[in-house]
């Protein structure tokens, strides 16, 4: 293995562990030296948890508890 191809790996495995880790985006971007914070999604955004279903879901149960909070 080449030492670029190895520094690569490293930086993904850093990468990689970060989001694990809950490291939110901004973060990570900024940690990776990015120019910014789409450069990060574009390389890494497939590794970070969540989808459409959960984020319609989220949305919706902040929506109903403010609704809730509202009418007390």
């Amino acid at each position: 293995m080449s030492a670029a191809s190895s520094s690569h790996n490293a930086r993904h495995t850093y990468a990689s562990l970060m989001i694990a880790a809950g490291v939110n985006a901004k973060a990570l971007s900024t940690y990776m030296g990015h120019a910014n914070i789409s450069i990060t999604l574009d390389r890494y955004g497939h590794l970070m948890p969540g989808n459409e279903a959960e984020a319609a879901t989220l949305l919706d149960a902040h929506l109903s508890a403010a609704a809730t909070a509202a009418a007390t």
